[in-house]
């Protein structure tokens, strides 16, 4: 609740409002606040005795990028598909699609999925709408999944992975996966509960010295998957 009021504090502090609706037609110089604007915040009382919970998550970043491959163990033919950084939510529908593909060549129709996370359980609905039986095995279950503590905006981009590996044929890949989890998240925009919306952002932005608001729109790939868990 303190993050939130401060938030509301700092947008009235500067007028927002009339900022975001001049923003097309005025000059950017003309939005820069003088120092008479500027809200002066109160020091934060940040203490370790404060923390009340723990709402981030690791991720399971892989400097080559996600790991899509397929290998045999012991009789199990395992299908990977992991390692998407901060980029999971956003790429799931996409690199499920990729999983699923690998998975069904195997002739295999009884399937196990290990985890339920975004990307466990996209696989999983994937597989099942290609008429193939499904067990998801987890540690834990949402909200205690890590996919539940992650921010769930559209960040196909998200430490994906360390730009010497992004060869050719990785951009192809990563782009496939985006588009299609794109479109799939646009066909869940307007339902109900709005599982999908767009969200406005504003940013202060740096430029020529000054600075000033920046808003823009932002498509969600889960609506506040970690306020929800929070």
């Amino acid at each position: 609740m303190t993050q939130l009021v401060g938030r509301r504090d700092l947008l009235a502090g500067v007028g927002v409002t009339l900022i975001v609706g001049a923003l097309g037609g005025c000059d950017r110089a003309a939005l820069r606040p003088t120092s008479a604007d500027r809200l002066v915040l109160p020091q934060l009382r940040a203490h370790i005795d404060r923390i009340s919970a723990v709402t981030v998550c690791t991720r399971p970043f892989r400097a080559e990028g996600p790991r899509l491959d397929v290998e045999r163990v012991a009789e199990k033919t395992t299908v990977h598909n992991d390692g998407h950084g901060g980029s999971g939510w956003s790429l799931s529908w996409g690199s499920g699609s990729i999983a699923r593909g690998h998975a069904l060549a195997t002739g295999e129709r009884d399937i196990a999925v290990i985890g339920c996370g975004a990307l466990g359980l996209t696989s999983g609905v994937l597989l099942q709408h290609a008429s193939a039986r499904v067990t998801i095995y987890a540690k834990e279950l949402p909200p205690m999944v890590r996919s539940s503590l992650a921010t769930g905006v559209w960040s196909p981009d998200s430490w994906i992975c360390l730009a010497k590996y992004a060869t050719p044929d990785f951009k192809r890949t990563w782009e496939s996966m985006a588009r299609l989890s794109y479109r799939t998240y646009q066909s869940l925009v307007g339902l109900a509960d709005d599982p999908v919306e767009y969200l406005d952002v504003y940013s202060v932005d740096a430029e020529d010295g000054g600075e000033w608001l920046r808003s823009s729109r932002r498509a969600a790939a889960v609506r506040a998957a970690g306020r929800r868990a929070a």
